[in-house]
């Protein structure tokens, strides 16, 4: 994190302090002022004193971030503040902290605290629009980098974080611009592949028009979960042929299936190699994917060969990702009841019947990570799960987690799966804000790390995951998507007629 410290040492202070004297009758302030009284020199002495001593504290402080000890690091921070209670710097790292800890509305409050002090604290302004963008709110994460880069055109980190706030937006343009500056400045940087495939993906559609353009209110479909594959599918009409569709968040871009883009005639406009993969695919714009009466335009995809994904029953048509998740207003799947509605307007508030929480998306940039906040057993410890895990409880959570909502340790001594370190366990409720599934079957992942999947999500966006909420739970409930204002609202849904 870039700081915009003081830059007062213990030695500066020592010879300010060696600066102070008599001459003459008349005093000599630390800063060299001369007609100050004793008592002001007193006060500017103690100023200093101070200004060490937290400027100090948050130097440890960004220490202990560093090497990952996140609960250090803020107790630092809130060390530095009983000492200057308006220090932005102090608030940037409590942010960094609570964001390591997965505290969203902590981190979130104490980036806001750091502005309201400092409107040019570098980290702070980053570190909050990091925030915003996984809930979803880009145009202002954009503005947040704006203001970061002010003082210097040339800094790196502001014109990333536009970049993947426009490339979310599937904005053509403004991402090109951006990238053009990124790689007039990026030099090595271990971030280059990443931003070369985007750049492969995107430049084509530069000077297109507006990319994924809705028509009509509202769409409705069939739907479906598959819980083995882990993966949410609708009907709909693409080229004017009937096609399973998946809703996949995890990833930027939208996908279509080789065969059907062949048999649309679709042009190829660029080519890029996605990261992961060791061959070039075929970039194109898909003129028209119809979901009830709703017509989905323009949509920039990328061509792959979808078969792995047929778990569904068959090999869909498309992946829609996060570009084209973000301009739908609210996407309601009723599992129970196999079906899908689309609104075009996200709504004001929770619908009827159904509770609030939080849709956050953590962005690996290679990998999108849908999470979002539980409670278990009515217990005061909340925590954020990775929404829509397939593992065959209802919940699978960490043993840090479990301990946390209550539980104790002696509960794990014996487990069910000393290999895969699982415990098999019960929770009487399962909350996402204040709507509660009740009787639900859950493990305990015992090890640490927990699993491979979650050691890599949270080593690579240094926030912490307490588990999955399973699509076994999910199949049971009527969830609505608001990805683009980071909401989730819940029901539990008895099937039609049942």
């Amino acid at each position: 994190m870039k700081r915009s410290l003081r830059a007062l040492t213990l030695a500066s202070l020592v010879i300010a302090l060696a600066a102070c004297g008599k001459k003459g009758g008349e005093t000599t302030s630390p800063g060299g002022k001369k007609g100050s009284t004793l008592e002001e020199q007193d006060r500017q002495r103690a100023e200093l004193k101070k200004q060490a001593k937290s400027d100090t504290l948050i130097d440890l402080a960004n220490k202990d971030l560093s090497r990952g000890r996140y609960i250090s690091a803020r107790k630092k921070a809130n060390d530095a503040l009983e000492v200057d209670s308006n220090n932005a710097d102090a608030y940037a790292v409590l942010g960094a902290s609570y964001w390591r800890g997965g505290d969203y509305v902590a981190s979130t409050k104490a980036f806001q605290e750091a502005i309201e002090i400092d409107k040019a604290n570098f980290g702070a302004l980053l570190g909050l629009a990091r925030n915003y963008q996984a809930a979803g709110r880009h145009k202002e994460a954009i503005e947040l980098a704006d203001q970061a880069g002010a003082n210097d055109a040339k800094q790196i980190d502001p014109m990333l974080t536009k970049l993947w706030s426009y490339y979310a937006l599937a904005d053509a343009d403004n991402a090109v611009k951006t990238l053009d500056n990124i790689f007039q400045n990026i030099g090595e940087d271990p971030l280059v592949p990443i931003v070369q495939a985007l750049a492969a993906f995107i430049r084509p559609f530069e000077g297109k028009g507006e990319l994924i353009q809705l028509e009509g209110a509202k769409g409705t479909s069939n739907a479906g979960l598959d819980v083995d594959g882990g993966l949410k599918y609708a009907g709909a009409v693409i080229g004017g042929e009937f096609q399973p569709v998946v809703f996949f968040e995890l990833r930027e871009e939208a996908r279509i299936h080789a065969d059907l883009a062949k048999s649309l005639k679709l042009k190829p406009l660029g080519k890029m190699k996605p990261i992961g993969l060791d061959t070039e695919q075929d970039v194109v714009l898909v003129p028209e994917v119809k979901i009830g009466d709703l017509k989905i335009k323009n949509v920039p995809a990328i061509v792959e060969d979808l078969s792995p994904y047929a778990s569904i029953g068959e090999v869909p048509g498309m992946l829609l990702g996060r570009q084209v998740l973000n301009k739908l207003g609210a996407i309601t799947f009723d599992f129970p009841n196999a079906s899908l509605e689309i609104n075009t307007a996200a709504p004001a508030g929770p619908p009827a019947g159904m509770a609030e929480s939080p849709l956050l998306l953590l962005d690996m940039h290679i990998l999108l990570v849908p999470i979002t906040e539980v409670v278990l057993d009515g217990s005061d410890f909340k925590f954020f799960a990775w929404l829509g895990g397939r593992y065959k409880a209802g919940m699978a959570v960490t043993r840090r987690t479990y301990l946390k909502s209550g539980n104790r340790p002696s509960e794990l001594d014996e487990l069910d799966d000393p290999e895969q370190g699982l415990k098999m366990v019960f929770f009487e409720s399962v909350a996402l804000g204040d709507y509660a599934a009740r009787g639900v079957g859950g493990l305990v992942l015992a090890n640490n790390p927990p699993d491979p999947d979650l050691a890599q999500i949270i080593d690579g966006t240094n926030f912490e995951i307490g588990g999955y909420l399973n699509l076994a739970l999910m199949k049971g409930m009527k969830m609505t998507f608001v990805p683009s204002a980071g909401k989730l609202y819940v029901a539990g849904r008895a099937p039609a007629g049942g």
